[in-house]
């Protein structure tokens, strides 16, 4: 049975994904409710499970050929969550002969000055975030116990796509183009900068959960070519056939609002991502695998389309 840990955007694309391979896939999803807005079919069973308590992930991995790992909370409560997560993953790892696939970010790897990133990059970052995500990979990969041959890690950028509803082009910002109210970007928006299409992420997960040899190892899924955060919001302009309102602030001005909002304080931390060109290499993952990355006009158009469905609602 293949497990997938969180029922948000990438835990129902990779679903979704493994249903249209295979119709009759037996599916179990877990979420802290154990319910589900969207009907399921038969062969897919949601249940409530705390990902940091060891003893009911390990009677989840009991049952489980495949474990996908796509947990998520919001960035304040990082230090306390994943270090648990980790945790109590590698626990249940170690009693059973489940296989781990863990969805990551980059921020393990820090500030590279726009050096492209690759698999093979040290996990040396200074932030707080970065810190937390590389003692997960120490926890999970690095730590020389049996069951570490049996996790894989696939790493995106920022994700981009339908039922994005944080980051740099989600909701927030599709409502701004579609509304024609101020769209606020920061940093250097001429650099180039590699996103993740959500659907890319999910088969880039299933792909590795599939095969036994590309366990023990970081992999980095395909990204469409990276373009400038400018080129982007034309793309979406010409898509929605619109015209956004645009404005690029100074790094200090988000220092300033951190310190009036948490989460803007949180994100300051990653403002490096925006003061360099953030590029990410994905050879390894097409000798493997192929390129199954998406166009970024086909992954703009799909997120359009979706956005103006849920205005039809």
């Amino acid at each position: 049975m293949k497990t997938i840990l969180g029922t948000g955007q990438l835990g129902i694309t990779i679903m979704e994904t493994l249903l249209q391979n295979n119709p009759n896939e037996e599916i179990l999803l877990v979420n802290r409710k154990g319910k589900l807005a969207t009907s399921i079919p038969k062969n897919v069973r949601v249940i409530a499970a705390d990902v940091t308590n060891k003893n009911e992930l390990e009677a989840i991995a009991q049952k489980s050929e495949v474990i996908f790992s796509c947990t998520d909370v919001t960035y304040q409560l990082w230090d306390e969550f994943y270090p648990a997560v980790a945790t109590a993953l590698a626990y249940a790892l170690s009693k059973t002969k489940a296989r781990l696939v863990f969805a990551d970010n980059l921020y393990s790897y820090g500030n590279v000055s726009g050096a492209e990133m690759t698999e093979n990059m040290p996990h040396k970052a200074t932030t707080k975030k970065g810190k937390i995500r590389a003692s997960v990979i120490n926890t999970l990969v690095n730590s020389g116990q049996e069951f570490t041959n049996r996790v894989a890690f696939v790493k995106a950028a920022d994700f981009v796509g339908p039922r994005i509803y944080k980051g740099l082009f989600g909701t927030d910002f599709l409502d701004k183009l579609h509304t024609g109210k101020t769209i606020i970007l920061f940093g250097n928006a001429a650099l180039p900068h590699n996103f993740t299409y959500i659907n890319d992420f999910a088969t880039a997960m299933i792909n590795v959960g599939n095969s036994t040899d590309a366990f023990g190892q970081i992999w980095h899924v395909p990204n469409a070519s990276a373009l400038t955060l400018t080129n982007w919001v034309h793309l979406f302009e010409a898509e929605a056939k619109t015209k956004a309102k645009v404005l690029v602030l100074p790094k200090f001005v988000v220092w300033i609002a951190g310190l009036f909002n948490s989460l803007i304080k949180e994100f300051y931390e990653l403002s490096y991502q925006f003061e360099y060109p953030y590029l990410v290499n994905h050879d390894k993952y097409i000798a493997r695998f192929g390129n199954q990355s998406t166009d970024s006009l086909h992954i703009v158009r799909e997120t359009v389309q979706w956005y103006k469905s849920t205005k039809k609602e």
